[in-house]
């Protein structure tokens, strides 16, 4: 599905946003390949200035379309999401660093970026910093605001550290991240952030299945030291699941 967005009223050339999922109708999984490899040039011509770019669960992007997709809008690109399909998909593409890294020097001006259900690594996210930082960029000032990692099983704490080292990003206020323990992203750590930056928010999200097949099993008892640290921290924020985020959902999220 295209759709156009300002404000609550669907509108060209405001808001990009595509939408696949594979278990929708084989029509329909047809119809967006075709359209994602025959009509990229004629996506790139008709759109102009969008200020808001989402590319949900899309199937064969590549790197020349997004650098080519975000530098025809770097100057008014405010907000680009990018959730990526599930790693058991059938013919996925995977968001992952080589994928994205060269459209980051095209998000200069955006505010807000979501790279959700993505295989990134710590690598990308001091890839992010070094691209986005002030220190890279002494004619204006970090633009990014929020950064939401939802469902990037891969980054452990030492990459998101580094996102706070000083003179990183100075300009961030929200992070929105997953538990994960097995890569030190636990409640200590959520902790640790929450004490340590004061004036930034921390979205916090827990499921109690994740990946494919996996299932915490202290799942009652970390949430009940996440809701211990949401009550002492007014700049925490936890959100607390069974299930990772479903195709609907992730559709609503962003188009409502």
């Amino acid at each position: 599905m295209i759709s156009f967005k300002k404000n609550n009223n669907f509108i060209k050339n405001h808001c990009l946003i595509f939408f696949f999922s594979p278990f929708f109708s084989h029509t329909i999984k047809k119809f967006f390949i075709f359209y994602v490899i025959s009509r990229i040039n004629l996506l790139l011509e008709h759109t102009k200035d969008l200020n808001h770019i989402a590319l949900l669960k899309c199937h064969n992007l590549d790197e020349d379309f997004l650098f080519e997709l975000t530098k025809k809008h770097a100057k008014t690109l405010e907000k680009f999401t990018l959730w990526g399909p599930r790693t058991f998909e059938s013919s996925v593409t995977l968001l992952n660093d080589k994928l994205l890294n060269p459209c980051l020097s095209n998000l200069l001006n955006v505010k807000q970026l979501s790279i959700c259900a993505a295989n990134i690594s710590d690598q990308f996210l001091l890839l992010i910093v070094s691209t986005l930082s002030d220190q890279n960029n002494n004619s204006s000032p970090s633009s990014l605001i929020e950064l939401d990692l939802t469902e990037c099983w891969k980054i452990t704490g030492f990459g998101v550290a580094e996102l706070f080292s000083p003179n990183h990003l100075s300009s961030l206020r929200k992070l929105k991240l997953q538990y994960h323990e097995e890569n030190n992203i636990d409640v200590e750590f959520f902790e640790l952030l929450a004490n340590s930056f004061p004036d930034q928010k921390f979205d916090f999200l827990i499921t109690k299945n994740y990946l494919r097949n996996k299932v915490l099993t202290k799942f009652d008892q970390i949430c009940s030291e996440l809701d211990s640290l949401e009550n002492k921290n007014s700049n925490v924020f936890v959100e607390k699941r069974d299930n990772v985020w479903m195709d609907h959902e992730i559709l609503k999220k962003f188009t409502t």
